[in-house]
């Protein structure tokens, strides 16, 4: 070797050890740009070289802007080049380690990741349980959290008793058009379909047993061009296994003509009960998309009272057993401070029916407030509020959330990047670990898909999330 050469050398030794990049391909390229080898110094020899160890002339640029810039950790990183040299094997191995934001990045690579990513086989080995048979018969029931993303359908369950999130493996035996699930109850889950025309359909489904059952049309509120579709709830009796499905619907443009369809597995069929009409009426209620609470045989869901431009809302209770209607709008509540709007959400935990208040003004949001309902007495009672101050991190304006029963706790899940669940003493933010969802962005509940566009389409373009309680029931029948 001669005094250059050895010259050459050392000087790229000591940037290697400087930077990190190999000095195998900084002597080959330095060799090749200036036209010679290691033999005689001159143009003519060549040097044999591997492609995947010399970096482009663009990948050099871009890591020495990176340095210059003062990037920490981006000058070691894997030559671009390299990725594409990889068993296919290994990358998918790689892939099944990203997070769901990164994926939905990573479809944009390649057409084989962008079909390998969403199918059954990824989804089957990114699971952190190889089966829904495994998830354990708890008294303490699963939080499954599913996100409809461009069609794929991905879950999630929070475990209260391990305190961790499992990403679920695909649902098998379930048709791949049953994307959005909108209720369960007593090991079952109910799925809905909206195809090109708007038409909605209805499954019922066991993960454990891996049965479906597609239910007949509704009678009346089938389609969700014509109709909105307010809120879905399933119930089912713990003692004879039958279930009853209810949905609430009413036509486009109207602010009246809301009906309840209600179907029983027994009969398999839909029934309308045109009792909520006399109820709407006479206190001129109007109903918003929304997800109803069951207690006692009671179905509650909410209402906005319309009588002399009140801004008063309430709850309508159903009596599941009798099918019939209790008369009048009960557990009324307007907002606190002159010019301010509430939403009320209800949902149930350990055996308690909770009424959830959001108030919000031009400024941002001024409180939430915990009611607990006393069904005996018709009365609320006030458990605890949340104050401006608790949402000045949101910037004022608390991110759209669903009231849920977590670890036998009242919790709030947030509907924004982080997806917190807020549970227990819910001013001291006691959160559960990160959710696999976190950092997804365009997210809507499924409840408010509307009639703008074709509800399919909207499906198909923004992320849709819903979430409901999941107790393994081997017995119970679709």
């Amino acid at each position: 070797m001669t005094s250059s050469q050895c010259k050459q050398f050392s000087y790229f030794t000591s940037k290697f050890r400087s930077s990190g990049v190999s000095p195998i391909c900084n002597i080959a390229a330095a060799n090749n740009n200036n036209g010679g080898g290691y033999g005689d110094g001159g143009g003519a020899a060549t040097t044999t070289r591997s492609s995947w160890m010399c970096p482009s002339a663009a990948a050099e640029r871009e890591r020495k802007r990176r340095k210059k810039n003062g990037a920490a950790g981006e000058v070691g990183t894997m030559d671009p080049l390299l990725w594409g040299r990889l068993p296919e094997d290994l990358v998918d191995k790689l892939v099944q380690y990203l997070p769901v934001p990164a994926l939905l990045r990573a479809r944009a690579v390649c057409r084989r990741l962008r079909d390998f990513v969403f199918s059954d086989k990824f989804q089957e080995a990114r699971a952190c349980v190889p089966a829904w048979s495994f998830l354990s018969n708890k008294e303490t029931p699963y939080l499954l959290v599913f996100v409809t993303i461009e069609g794929h359908r991905l879950c999630s369950a929070y475990d209260a008793v391990a305190d961790v999130w499992r990403r679920m493996p695909p649902m098998p035996g379930l048709p791949s058009r049953a994307k959005d699930c909108v209720a369960g109850d007593g090991g079952l889950l109910c799925f809905r379909d909206v195809d090109e025309q708007g038409q909605a359909t209805l499954f019922v489904y066991n993960p454990l047993m891996q049965h479906h059952r597609e239910l007949p049309p509704m009678q009346v509120g089938n389609s969700m061009i014509l109709h909105e579709w307010i809120l879905t709830h399933m119930v089912m009796d713990r003692f004879t296994g039958a279930y009853k499905i209810m949905v609430l619907t009413k036509k486009h443009g109207l602010r009246k003509g809301a009906h309840m369809e209600v179907y029983d597995s027994h009969k398999q069929t839909w029934t309308v009960d045109i009792g909520l009409s006399a109820l709407e009426r006479r206190y001129n209620l109007s109903f918003s998309p929304q997800v109803g609470a069951c207690c006692d045989n009671f179905f509650y869901f909410v209402a906005r009272e319309g009588i002399c431009g009140t801004n008063i809302m309430g709850l309508v209770v159903y009596d599941i057993f009798e099918g019939c209607w209790r008369e009048k709008l009960l557990y009324r509540c307007e907002p606190r401070c002159p010019g301010s709007k509430i939403e009320v959400q209800v949902v149930e935990c350990k055996g308690t029916v909770y009424m959830v208040v959001r108030e919000d003004d031009c400024a941002g949001t001024k409180g939430v407030s915990f009611c607990r309902l006393n069904p005996s007495r018709e009365q609320k009672i006030e458990d605890a509020v949340l104050f401006e101050s608790f949402f000045s991190k949101w910037g004022s304006k608390f991110p759209s959330y669903r009231c849920v029963s977590v670890r036998s706790e009242l919790g709030l899940l947030l509907y924004d990047k982080s997806f917190q669940v807020l549970v227990d003493d819910l001013s001291q933010e006691l959160m559960l670990p990160t959710c696999p969802f976190e950092g997804l962005e365009n997210c809507v509940s499924s409840t408010l898909i509307t009639r703008s566009e074709c509800p399919r389409l909207q499906m198909l373009k923004r992320n849709l999330i819903s979430e409901v309680h999941y107790q393994p029931n081997p017995a119970a029948c679709v």
